[in-house]
């Protein structure tokens, strides 16, 4: 006799599929470390981007692209992170909306191009229906995550009669810190995820995604929409992780766009907004390829030629580029001596 857990993996059930921790490991692309010199190099971005170009050359990008998904109705300049970029720099953004905010700020080379995460093809076809991949919130180079997010861990403990296999998804910065040792003391399976110096990330996070019917998480955040993208059954499930005022402003009152973060970040924002997410167990996760895909800005790509022209990976783009940051260096130090003179 088939059991509720048997129907519920039926049909989602593969001839491809990978079966231990070993397994997995051998899906993923080894970690890759560089170092980072702005938002096109993080994540390993940039050599994504010379790959798909034919950039043979060490050129260097100049320009900013959004990484993260911005799920605010009404994103403004800050929560996007660009309140301090000059307004002719070149900067790509996901979608129509960011673009809309940003020319309203008076930047003048701007365009649509979707999140770095759509220009990674996918990685594999070994999926495991009958396994489980969790993200916790994560540290930031700025804000170091001290909570080991122990009712949420053991919350992921209780599902395991319900998966053959529950894996903790541990972001780079917290690697071997307080929250992957709490997993490991409740026997979880720990997998390295993304990390700002790899230049292996993008491809390590879809190639993990791909190999996850089911993804689940206490928190708001980019893998939500890219779990979707790829297909996986997504749920908000167990103690939900609860942003505070201090996490933002750190006593800065003054700091709106961080005010903002906080209440887009709110359970009761985020429910009206993706409440058929929300659920009590990571099994009745939902699939939304077409909105997934969407958010990530699959409709947007550019070309490998605009690429190019934008971020000026060519010998006349790197004079061009090279030329305006001297210029720009120029005007600021004039006006830092200028201050300090009178």
């Amino acid at each position: 006799m088939k059991t509720k857990k048997d129907n519920m993996y039926l049909e989602l059930s593969t001839k491809n599929c990978w079966e231990t921790s070993d397994d997995l490991a051998a899906l993923l692309p080894k970690t890759l470390y560089g170092k980072s010199k702005g938002s096109i190099d993080r994540y390993g971005f940039f050599q994504l981007l010379a790959k798909r170009c034919k950039v043979k050359m060490p050129f260097r990008p100049f320009g900013e692209w959004v990484h993260a998904w911005m799920w605010d109705e009404h994103p403004t300049l800050e929560t996007l992170g660009f309140s301090n970029l000059r307004r002719d720099i070149p900067v790509i953004v996901c979608n129509k909306t960011e673009l809309k905010v940003m020319k309203n700020e008076g930047f003048s080379n701007i365009q649509t191009g979707g999140l770095p995460f759509a220009y990674v093809d996918k990685q594999h076809e070994s999926r495991n229906a009958h396994s489980l991949l969790a993200f916790p919130p994560h540290s930031t180079e700025n804000q170091t995550l001290t909570n080991q997010q122990s009712e949420y861990l053991d919350f992921l403990a209780s599902l395991r009669d319900d998966f053959e296999g529950i894996f903790v998804s541990i972001f780079g910065l917290d690697w071997g810190g307080d929250l992957h040792q709490a997993a490991k003391r409740r026997g979880l399976n720990t997998v390295l995820g993304a990390h700002p110096n790899d230049l292996n990330s993008l491809y390590r996070t879809r190639s993990l995604l791909d190999a996850f019917s089911f993804v689940t998480s206490n928190t708001m955040g980019s893998h939500f929409i890219y779990a979707l993208s790829v297909g996986c059954h997504f749920s908000f499930c167990g103690p939900k992780y609860k942003y505070t005022e201090e996490h933002f402003l750190n006593g800065d009152i003054t700091k709106t766009h961080e005010k903002r973060l906080m209440e887009i970040l709110s359970e009761e924002y985020l429910r009206i907004r993706f409440g058929k997410f929300y659920s009590d167990h990571p099994t009745m996760g939902l699939q939304d390829f077409k909105f997934g895909k969407s958010e990530v800005g699959i409709d947007n790509l550019l070309s490998p030629k605009t690429i190019r022209n934008t971020l000026g990976l060519s010998i006349y783009g790197q004079i061009q580029g090279v030329s305006r940051g001297i210029q720009n260096r120029t005007i600021r130090g004039v006006s830092q001596l200028l201050a300090r003179k009178y």
